[in-house]
């Protein structure tokens, strides 16, 4: 009986003495070089593109600054036409104004009617 407490008792320092190894992963540093080319390549410099593609790109950006072009000075001559016809209506107003202004000078000018003009 003694012998086997003792074993019992080993055992139990054995396996509670006992550390469980951590396992560190570590991965693999694989220096893979990708199958293509991955230089910069300016796309307008001599040799990257080819004559038509590069006069495609001129002729289309030209379009595209004459198409800007055109609508600022469409938006111009807008500009324009608000500001005349902003000065007509202002034109007009005044005309009216000053036509008020007669009509009601006219009318407080009646003729006082006076004995000087009854008897001459």
């Amino acid at each position: 009986m003694r012998s086997t407490s003792i074993i019992i008792i080993l055992l139990l320092f054995i396996s509670c003495g006992k550390e469980t190894a951590k396992q560190k992963v570590i991965p693999q540093e694989t220096n893979s070089v990708p199958p293509y080319d991955t230089i910069a390549i300016d796309s307008f410099s001599q040799g990257a593109t080819s004559v038509d593609i590069a006069r495609k790109i001129k002729i289309s950006s030209l379009k595209y600054q004459d198409s800007l072009k055109q609508i600022k000075m469409k938006n111009e001559e807008e500009q324009l036409l608000k500001t005349a016809k902003e000065e007509k209506l202002n034109a007009e107003k005044k005309v009216a104004e000053a036509i008020k202004k007669t009509d009601l000078g006219k009318s407080k000018e009646k003729p006082q009617v006076t004995q000087e003009t009854i008897n001459p």
